[in-house]
């Protein structure tokens, strides 16, 4: 499945990214844990796949000349509206803080602050100081999720599916998240996950590339799978 193909993923041990790396290894691939990712080894680019943290899969990328295959930041304010359960607005960060409170907000570009429930606006700035004004965030209204499950996607078909928090039913989070990815335009692979809330059941919460999301409980050998078409020359 991996033959003539190499895995770089950090040299730190980590349970979820040496599972993906034993079914790597399983599939005929090879893995490569690098220390120093600022400096990588030589590869040849064309045979080569990365998977862990952004910061490492990002400056590997830029070293190889790899394109990584994200879920564009909006997705959320393009898909179905019933399949989101709440209001979601895409906004400015100086707007977000003269509407209503408590509200839960994160940036549009992932990691640029704390994606969380913030309960008055005051806090959020602390949070953003030194941001742009004009930092595009992503708000929604405060709902109870009950359960929480991640779908691993390959082209436009869930491949594995698992629940991480809560209690429900993955059988039906699974043919949720596969109806979304068969009718949402995604990148070849990537990661998508659901909610389970109270009078709406399952919702889309957030889309994630697969060169950087973790299992929560999916089959590593499907999760490898979508990993190596999520970063080529």
């Amino acid at each position: 499945m991996f033959q003539g193909l190499q895995l770089l993923i950090p040299a730190k041990a980590d349970p979820e990214r040496d599972a993906v790396a034993r079914a790597w290894e399983v599939g005929g691939g090879t893995v490569l844990r690098v220390d120093r990712f600022w400096s990588p080894p030589e590869v040849e680019p064309a045979k080569t796949r990365v998977y862990g943290n952004d910061t490492f899969c990002l400056v590997l990328a830029q070293k190889l000349g790899l394109t990584l295959e994200s879920p564009v930041d909006d997705l959320l304010l393009s898909v179905d509206a019933s399949w989101l359960g709440r209001e979601v607005l895409g906004s400015t960060l100086e707007q977000v803080v003269t509407g209503p409170f408590p509200r839960f907000i994160k940036p549009q570009v992932p990691k640029l602050f704390r994606a969380r429930v913030w309960n008055e606006p005051e806090a959020l700035l602390a949070e953003c100081r030194g941001l742009d004004p004009k930092t595009l965030v992503l708000s929604s209204e405060v709902v109870d999720l009950r359960a929480e499950a991640r779908a691993w996607v390959l082209d436009g078909h869930v491949v594995t599916c698992a629940l991480y928090e809560g209690e429900g039913h993955v059988s039906t989070a699974r043919s949720f998240l596969d109806t979304v990815a068969r009718q949402t335009r995604l990148p070849p692979a990537c990661v998508l996950d659901a909610a389970w809330v109270e009078g709406s059941g399952w919702v889309l919460l957030e889309a994630n590339a697969a060169w950087g999301a973790g299992l929560n409980g999916c089959d590593a050998s499907e999760a490898a799978r979508c990993i190596a078409a999520a970063s080529h020359i």
